[in-house]
């Protein structure tokens, strides 16, 4: 095609954007070309040495809004952009990342946007979000996640940190507990029930999702309940592979729940059933109606006729067999059954989604109770979850809603022990949690022993409830918190402080 109908980022902002012109960007590792399906352009001299990605298109012309008609309706957020921008080859772009399930690909799509956002620049930004974090330093090892909270139990403390009474029980707060004085309460106990920062933070502690980031990281997710998984060419079919040994801890009544895929496939189905604002995830992804629980066999005949790709660490693959990808993984230890996900949609960042609490994987049998052996064998072993209808109601009225917004029962490193309702909430380690050999081998704490103490383990976390400033910083002033919700104008009330040598 005619070199002024492709669309370099030298003359981006004077192009005239035509039906049949194309953008060419180049990034650090590739080179991406953007245009409209069937228009016949060509480019030619690309950048030697990189590899080319080509994003194609079509314009469903009749139904997409002008952009006159949404503003006129308001719809910048939900239906475009607040700045009203529309860009066929920028959106081609967004549709592409949305459907890429190479990691790598979808990096280098997300950098063409960055690029093709700063050029454009349709609309500027001007407040910038401030964090400030108040603790002792005693506290080690703290990081940073945009979305996900700290594990707690991954942190640490000086084991000569001072020993303060905090006024709750017999609680004390010292090298074995972390105490935060904070503020508000979560929505809910119910992870398919809570779409806040406090609700999440909790289920962050006492859960476990199929998929976690560890730590700040952030690009990529690494197993947590799930030891391996797998998708379709097309991206609208994940198989997710469960951790074999797992189980929910009930401290309520002192009992534990063995976890398999058809307690993942539940717990997925009822974020849906549910219906709470957080389900739009789950609404608007996946088919959760759709999706099954397999058993490792019935696995291995489908990958014997269908291989399934594979992407993590980098590599990228194709496997024949489940024992091809446990391998691929690094797993060698017990499965318990497959959850097969259905999209609606292929989206390569479903794994992200996957990732955040409110999916926390919960047992079916102590939410069902008497029910769960005729809910089992009416959904023909989680075959046909739309049959659970019968056993779990719409709304919050619903009994397992109701079971688990009180008394909460998951697999994470910590349950909760107790909580009174805007005052304070008790966590205590798991002594069932599925990975404590990591605290051993890493932290130096062995359940056996209970040595938090000599080791500084955070065998409790406890959350000191007040929406009073002087309460909060009258806590960590003296050492009744470790962590303290402090205003920013509040800030020097705190700055400086000592306590026996730390600061």
């Amino acid at each position: 095609m005619a070199a002024g109908n492709v669309v370099t980022l030298d003359n981006l902002l004077t192009a005239q954007r035509t039906n049949n012109s194309i953008y060419v960007i180049e990034t650090d590792n590739a080179v991406l070309v953007i245009g409209a399906k069937g228009s016949g352009a060509q480019v030619s001299n690309l950048p030697s040495g990189k590899t080319v990605i080509v994003v194609t298109y079509d314009i469903d012309e009749k139904n997409t809004e002008s952009i006159k008609a949404l503003m006129e309706a308001g719809q910048g957020f939900g239906a475009i952009n607040p700045a009203f921008f529309r860009d066929a080859h920028v959106d081609a772009l967004v549709y592409a990342e949305r459907q890429e399930t190479d990691p790598a690909v979808r990096e280098e799509l997300f950098k063409a946007l960055n690029i093709l956002g700063n050029q454009f620049l349709p609309e500027v930004i001007i407040g910038q979000n401030y964090m400030a974090r108040v603790y002792w330093d005693w506290v080690k090892g703290r990081y940073y996640h945009p979305t996900l909270a700290e594990r707690y139990d991954l942190l640490t403390e000086d084991t000569q940190a001072p020993i303060v009474t905090i006024g709750i029980g017999e609680y004390k707060n010292g090298p074995d507990t972390l105490t935060i004085s904070t503020i508000g309460w979560p929505e809910s106990f119910d992870p398919a029930w809570t779409y806040e920062t406090f609700g999440w933070e909790i289920w962050h502690e006492i859960g476990d999702t199929l998929v976690t980031f560890w730590k700040e990281e952030t690009k990529e997710v690494v197993p947590d309940l799930a030891v391996a998984w797998a998708h379709s060419s097309d991206g609208l079919d994940y198989y997710f592979v469960i951790r074999g040994g797992v189980v929910a801890y009930d401290p309520w009544d002192d009992k534990t729940f063995p976890i398999s895929a058809l307690d993942v496939l539940f717990s997925y189905w009822r974020v849906h059933r549910l219906g709470h604002s957080v389900s739009w995830m789950v609404e608007t992804f996946m088919d959760v109606e759709s999706s099954s629980v397999l058993t490792e066999d019935e696995f291995n005949q489908l990958l014997a006729s269908q291989p399934l790709k594979v992407e993590y660490k980098g590599q990228t693959g194709e496997v024949h067999s489940l024992q091809e990808l446990l391998n691929f993984f690094g797993y060698t230890g017990d499965t318990a059954g497959v959850f097969h996900l259905r999209l609606k949609i292929p989206y390569g960042g479903i794994l992200a989604i996957v990732a955040d609490p409110f999916l926390s994987v919960v047992p079916m049998k102590y939410l069902l109770g008497d029910n769960y052996d005729a809910a089992v064998q009416a959904s023909n072993n989680g075959k046909n979850p739309k049959a659970w209808e019968q056993f779990v109601q719409e709304g919050q009225d619903d009994p397992t809603h109701q079971l688990m917004h009180k008394k909460p029962v998951g697999t994470g490193p910590y349950y909760v022990k107790e909580y009174k309702e805007n005052a304070y909430i008790v966590l205590e380690r798991n002594p069932y949690y599925w990975n404590k050999d990591y605290w051993k081998k890493e932290l130096g704490y062995d359940v056996s022993k209970d040595n938090a103490l000599e080791v500084g383990f955070h065998k409790y976390v406890i959350y000191i409830i007040s929406d009073d400033a002087n309460t909060r910083i009258s806590h960590f002033k003296t050492g009744v918190a470790d962590m303290a919700y402090v205003p920013q104008d509040r800030l020097d009330t705190v700055r400086g402080l000592t306590m026996k040598g730390k600061t």
